[in-house]
């Protein structure tokens, strides 16, 4: 992920969701861990769910990139299940459950240390050219 400095998600340039991303290209998985800042929240001491999405649609993206299928987000839905306070560490895992053409199904879980759910998304990401992301080393 290190290609994308200035990501909204994960870039230098901001200072307020310190996310950390790990891969296991033999289960086709990314993991995250994440700390959302209090300038994330939406409701007072509570992360706004479109903080929580960007991030869960960046894991999702970049478990199909580091697997070779650069693509992009075409549908994403996201269930939350409880309000995430700030300043909080989560989890996040993302993996690629099937490929059907130029298609790649996603699912992602974000979590709390003790494994309670907070939130689940499933995507369709639509594979692109390696050069329309912005990277010329295709594999």
């Amino acid at each position: 992920m290190s290609l994308y400095t200035y990501s909204f998600v994960s870039g230098k340039q901001q200072d307020y969701i310190d996310v950390q991303y790990y891969h296991d290209e033999s289960l086709l998985k990314f993991y995250v861990r994440v700390l959302f800042h209090v300038e994330t929240q939406g409701a007072p001491g509570i992360v706004h769910g479109g903080a929580i999405a960007s991030v869960m649609d960046e894991a999702m993206g970049g478990v199909a990139f580091l697997n070779h299928m650069p693509a992009v987000t075409g549908n994403l839905t996201l269930n939350y299940h409880r309000p995430l306070p700030v300043e909080t560490t989560m989890y996040m895992t993302a993996t690629i459950e099937k490929t059907e053409g130029k298609k790649v199904y996603i699912a992602g879980k974000m979590f709390d240390g003790d494994g309670v759910l907070f939130a689940e998304s499933e995507g369709i990401f639509v594979k692109v050219p390696h050069e329309r992301i912005g990277f010329t080393n295709s594999k």
